[in-house]
């Protein structure tokens, strides 16, 4: 999407927009009349075009809400697909707010036109996130999706091909940003 506004500029690395935010100040003059003063905050925000690789670091992955998030991640990443008595099921984020929903941009003189919010700004994508975590539980996250009974029979074995292996301990990416001896020694 490209905006024309003398407010937005892009640069091929960033948007940056400005925008005048308006309100009124209210001030009591001695003999008890109100005064109303229009007020203008102006703001300018810059963002980035591509998303820096993200992150997400998980205390308690092995727990349902964890390992949940990664099975959801990977049933997408995967293009899973399986079957209910309502029939063939696809991995979607439908319930992700940047994900499955659209945003009003305006009417282009036929009819209203929508864009999905994650194509407003750049934004991460959940299939390229980094996730990592650890828990006090040994088992391997593919033993974890099993337990949390949230992801299909189906889906569930199709995620444990690519996580029956992984353990929960840090990755090499995030060692670099996290001191791990240092976190355990404070999580108890």
């Amino acid at each position: 999407m490209q905006v024309n506004s003398p407010y937005v500029q892009n640069d091929g690395t960033y948007v940056t927009s400005e925008y005048n935010y308006r309100r009124n100040q209210i001030d009591y003059t001695p003999n008890g009349t109100i005064q109303v003063t229009p007020k203008q905050h102006k703001y300018t925000f810059r963002t980035l075009l591509k998303p820096n690789k993200t992150g997400v670091l998980l205390v308690g992955f092995g727990g349902n809400n964890g390992s949940t998030l990664l099975g959801s991640i990977l049933a997408n990443k995967h293009h899973l697909t399986w079957r209910t008595k309502q029939g063939e099921q696809k991995a979607n984020y439908y319930g992700s707010l940047t994900q499955a929903t659209t945003v009003h941009i305006g009417w282009d003189g036929q009819k209203q036109v929508y864009v999905p919010f994650n194509k407003l700004l750049p934004m991460v994508d959940p299939n390229e996130l980094v996730i990592d975590g650890w828990d006090i539980n040994g088992a391997n996250l593919f033993e974890a999706i099993q337990r949390a009974k949230v992801i299909s029979f189906k889906c569930e074995n199709e995620c444990g091909q690519f996580e029956r292996k992984r353990q929960y301990d840090i990755t090499d990416e995030f060692s670099t940003v996290f001191n791990f001896h240092t976190i355990l020694s404070h999580e108890f």
